[in-house]
């Protein structure tokens, strides 16, 4: 039997912001809610935050950006409360042994500062450099239980541009031909501006007021983000007549993948399907930019799915991947 020769992993609290931004875009699966300057754009009162760096020989080999919370009286330590995905993101240089080294080194850690649980939710497989899971296993290895599971919706992109608008759904094809017939135009901001925004906001916040919700990030939080990480943010609008009537806001989450996070358009415009159209143009720029997916995120609620929502999204190719929360008590 070949005998696994272990250097130890260690858990490396102070950090190196520097080093750490360059680690999380060239990890295995590194997104942009990895990154201390994209999670910085939260007010320094809202966390307690607790980030590790993951060293081996000295080199750093992971990443865990994390809060403390009071979880029903239990220190928890969560990857990260204010991101859509977290947990620990690992080298690409790690054999299978080393990332469960380094999963045992956050436990062991964990218990030595007093942490009594851990939560993550790490990215879906088609975030990660390579179709490899890992993580998931020494997850498992080590006691973490999925305690939550949803259902997010992704398009691959390798498709054929000529054939795409003939692969939607008969009304789907019908509402964007119409949309082509009355004259809708896509236009990609290039630098936001106070104009943009503040148009871009009115129809987000009306939107979200009609579904009885309201959008995750304030307008001055989209702003701030735009100026920490302009370069991993899209934003595009649909016109007509001169006027800005539908709108999508997207995260470049690494070089693979781009995931959507508002769309919105204007009720009264809904005769002229906007919405078909956005979305079918949003695919082509992110075909064109050389991504592979386009996530549309999640479709259920606490695991239940929200049916109308996602036979939508499966009108324009959406696959259907998992995106799993783990817990352990430690």
């Amino acid at each position: 039997m070949t005998k696994i020769i272990q250097t130890p992993i260690e858990v490396d609290p102070v950090l190196d912001e520097t080093v750490w931004e360059g680690f999380w875009q060239g990890a295995v699966n590194g997104t942009i809610f990895h990154s201390l300057k994209f999670l910085s754009y939260h007010p320094h009162d809202r966390f307690e935050h607790h980030h590790v760096m993951l060293r081996r020989k000295g080199n750093i080999v992971g990443i865990f950006p994390g809060v403390i919370l009071d979880d029903d009286g239990v220190k928890t330590w969560v990857s990260h409360q204010g991101a859509s995905y977290g947990g620990l993101a690992y080298s690409p240089r790690l054999r299978y042994h080393h990332v469960e080294d380094s999963v045992r080194a956050l436990v062991d850690y964990a218990r030595k500062v007093g942490i009594k649980r851990i939560r993550m939710t790490p990215p879906p497989v088609i975030y990660n450099r390579y179709a490899e899971q890992p993580l998931e296993f020494a997850l498992w290895r080590h006691d973490f239980k999925i305690i939550r599971r949803e259902l997010t919706q992704v398009v691959p992109l390798d498709f054929d541009e000529e054939q795409l608008v003939a692969g939607f759904v008969n009304k789907t094809r019908t509402a964007f031909r119409k949309a082509v017939n009355v004259g809708l135009k896509f236009r990609i901001v290039e630098k936001l501006t106070k104009v943009e925004l503040d148009r871009f906001w009115e129809i987000l916040k009306v939107n979200r007021a009609g579904l009885g919700v309201v959008p995750t990030h304030s307008r001055a939080e989209i702003e701030l983000l735009h100026k920490l990480i302009p370069d991993n943010l899209m934003m595009a609008f649909i016109e007509y007549k001169g006027r800005i009537i539908a709108e999508i806001w997207n995260f470049i989450c690494n070089d693979d993948t781009v995931l959507e996070f508002y769309m919105a358009h204007e009720v009264e415009h809904q005769r002229l399907r906007p919405v078909p159209f956005l979305t079918y143009h949003t695919l082509i720029w992110a075909q064109h930019a050389g991504f592979k997916w386009m996530d549309f995120g999640i479709s259920s609620i606490q695991g239940d799915p929200t049916w109308g929502l996602l036979k939508f999204k499966e009108n324009f190719g959406a696959r259907h991947y998992s995106r799993l929360t783990y817990q352990a008590e430690v």
